[in-house]
């Protein structure tokens, strides 16, 4: 067999190395997809891992061991954050009093001794729509949110260079 032949070959099979996952620990809490092994997204915590395998447990599911080259998404936990949710509880928050007010608006409209003017209910509407925020800010700034950080798994690249005929190897960093 000719070196360069056997050089290909060796690139072509070689298993892609994923060092970057130095974050999957055991006890950290990990967020991942591997297609034909997981269906969908499994999110757990990294019991053991060895040199090439994860073994990962969740609450409400049996461990699994999954190989570090056929994870095609992988995401770490770095906690709750109370800004992210109060963003969320803005959204939801302002979603909520909109519909409450939407609601309500037939009622004042149709409301023989209100003595109503299109300025009051517009006011009327905007009110709870910013109630409904604040209110949900303070509530999703309890509660939180978890941030996911993910991290880009690396491939390893080989391509053939005809007028060369030389094998050509690319790392993405």
């Amino acid at each position: 067999m000719r070196p360069r032949t056997l050089m290909f070959a060796l690139l072509v099979f070689a298993r892609p190395a994923h060092a970057q996952l130095a974050e999957a620990q055991p006890g950290a809490r990990v967020r991942l997809e591997a297609p034909g092994i997981l269906a969908g997204r499994y999110e757990g915590t990294v019991l053991t891992r060895n040199g090439d395998t994860l073994r990962v447990g969740g609450p409400n599911s049996q461990p699994i061991t999954v190989p570090i080259d056929r994870l095609a998404s992988f995401e770490v936990s770095r906690g709750t954050s109370r800004s992210l949710g109060a963003k969320r509880g803005v959204v939801w928050g302002s979603g909520v009093g909109l519909i409450l007010a939407l609601v309500a608006l037939p009622s004042l409209q149709n409301c023989d001794y209100c003595n109503n003017t299109p300025g009051d209910l517009t006011s009327f509407v905007l009110y709870l729509t910013a109630s409904g925020a604040l209110y949900g800010a303070g509530i999703g700034a309890l509660i939180g949110r978890e941030r996911w950080e993910r991290y880009e798994l690396q491939r390893t690249s080989v391509a053939w260079d005809p007028r060369t005929s030389t094998v050509r190897v690319a790392f993405r960093y």
